[in-house]
C-alpha cells in the first residue's frame, strides 16, 4: 500500500512546510555527548571513492543524535559530487538490535517511480517505444474501456502525472476512472505508472523484471535491487518503524509495481542517480525532455504564491519521472518516497551534477533527512529554499 500521496499531491515543498521547523530544531540542538555510549549504535561503511572527510565527519557527529531525538531506527546517505559517488554512510539499526550496513535493503516506496521511468526512457531511446504513442494500441484497463478518453493516454502523460487518474483506484471506489481530462493538469498518480508498465509489457511481449534487468539494473551494476521478493532479502531488510507502535510488517510485492515497493541498497540507488545525471543510455533528446518541466505543479509553490516563504523557485513541476525546481541559477531534480514506517529521498543539481540519496526506516524520517541536506548542501539554492520555510 502506498501512503505518500493518499489524498492530495505531496511534493518536496509540502514536506518542508510540515517538517522544517522540527528538523531545524534537531539540526541546531545540543551537541552529542562526548561519550557515544548513550547514542544509537551506528555502522559507517564507505564506498571506495574519494571522501570529503569534513562533510562525512560532520554528518557522523550529528546523525546519531538526530536518529535518537526523532525516534528513527536508521539513516543511509550517499553523497554525490560532479557525477560521482564520493561516499556512503549508514547509521543506526535495520531491525531491533541489528545494525544497518551498506548491504541493508530499504523499501524506497515512491522512489520506485524514477527507476521505472528511466527504464521506459531507455526503451524509448532504443527505439522500442514512443513516448507519445497511444497506450490504447496495446493496453486498455477494463474500468475505462467505455470512456473514449483512454485513447488520449501516452507514456509521456503517465510519467509526468497527467493521466487524469487519482493516485490509487481505491480512492474512487475501487474502480479506475478519470478525474480530469488527460494532459490538462498535474495529478500525482501511481495508477498512471501502473498503466505505463502494463502497456510496456504487452507491447514488447516481455515481463517487467526482465526489461528492468536488461535496460537498467545490469548495465548500472544494480545487483541488489528488485521489485519483488527475492531469496537474498533474508536478514537484510530495513524493517519499517512507527513511533509509538514499534516495528511494522514489511510490505513486499509478489508481482512488480512500477510505482511503489522497490527494495534496494543505498549504493545501488546512488549508482542509479549517477547514471541518470550522466545521461547514460538515453538519447540527448529524451534526456532533455526528462529534465524539463512537462507540467507545472501549482502545489509545489503554494507557499511561495501565498507569500509565506521568502526564498522560492521560479517554477516547479514534473519532468519525466522527477519533480523539478527551477531556481534563478540552478535546477534541482528530486523525488521522495513514503510508506508506513519508511521515508526516502533522492535529488541532484542538474548543472553541477551534485546530489544525494537518503533512506530511513522510520515514519519521522524526513525530520532526519532535511537537516542532513542542510548540512551537506549549505549555501545552495535547495538548502536556502528549505531554510526559508521556517
Amino acid at each position: 500500500m502506498e501512503y505518500e500521496h493518499l489524498t492530495r499531491p505531496r511534493s518536496f515543498t509540502h514536506l518542508f512546510r510540515s517538517l522544517l521547523i522540527a528538523a531545524v530544531l534537531a539540526s541546531t540542538g545540543c551537541e552529542p555527548p562526548s561519550s557515544e555510549s548513550s547514542l544509537p549504535a551506528s555502522t559507517e561503511q564507505t564506498a571506495e571513492v574519494d571522501i570529503d572527510l569534513s562533510l562525512a565527519r560532520k554528518l557522523g557527529e550529528k546523525a546519531p543524535q538526530w536518529l535518537m531525538e526523532r525516534d528513527v531506527p536508521s539513516l543511509a546517505v550517499a553523497y554525490i559530487r560532479n557525477g560521482s559517488v564520493q561516499w556512503t554512510r549508514v547509521y543506526g539499526d535495520q531491525a531491533q538490535g541489528v545494525p544497518a550496513t551498506n548491504q541493508t535493503l530499504y523499501n524506497v516506496a515512491s522512489l520506485a517511480k524514477p527507476i521505472s521511468a528511466e527504464i521506459i526512457l531507455r526503451l524509448a531511446s532504443a527505439g522500442r517505444l514512443s513516448l507519445d504513442e497511444p497506450l490504447s494500441d496495446h493496453w486498455i484497463d477494463p474500468d475505462i474501456e467505455s470512456d473514449p478518453r483512454h485513447k488520449e493516454l501516452t507514456l509521456r502523460l503517465a510519467l509526468s502525472h497527467q493521466t487524469g487518474f487519482r493516485n490509487w483506484r481505491y480512492q474512487t471506489g475501487g474502480v479506475l476512472r478519470f478525474d480530469t481530462d488527460p494532459g490538462t493538469q498535474f495529478g500525482y498518480s501511481g495508477e498512471g505508472y501502473e498503466y505505463a508498465f502494463r502497456f510496456t509489457e504487452r507491447k514488447l511481449e516481455s515481463d517487467w523484471a526482465s526489461l528492468a534487468r536488461e535496460y537498467l539494473f545490469a548495465p548500472t551494476g544494480m545487483t541488489n535491487t528488485a521489485y519483488t521478493e527475492q531469496t537474498w532479502f533474508a536478514d537484510r531488510m530495513a524493517i519499517p518503524y512507527a513511533s509509538g507502535e514499534g516495528y511494522l510488517e514489511p510490505s513486499i510485492q509478489k508481482s512488480p509495481s512500477a510505482a511503489d515497493d522497490l527494495y534496494t541498497t543505498i549504493g545501488d540507488y546512488a549508482a542509479f542517480l549517477v547514471s541518470v545525471m550522466n545521461d547514460e543510455r538515453v538519447s540527448a533528446e529524451i534526456a532533455e525532455q526528462r529534465d524539463s518541466v512537462q507540467v507545472v505543479n501549482p502545489g509545489s509553490t503554494a507557499d511561495c504564491d501565498a507569500g509565506q516563504v521568502t526564498y522560492c523557485p521560479e517554477r516547479a513541476g514534473m519532468g519525466l519521472g522527477w519533480e523539478i525546481l527551477e531556481f534563478s541559477d540552478e535546477k534541482v531534480l528530486l523525488h521522495t518516497g513514503g510508506d508506513a514506517g519508511e521515508q526516502t529521498m533522492a535529488f541532484y543539481f542538474a548543472a553541477r551534477r551534485d546530489g544525494a540519496v537518503l533512506f530511513t526506516n522510520g515514519n519521522s524520517g524526513f525530520q532526519v533527512m532535511i537537516p542532513a541536506i542542510a548540512l551537506l548542501f549549505e549555501g545552495t539554492d535547495l538548502a536556502d529554499f528549505a531554510m526559508s520555510k521556517r
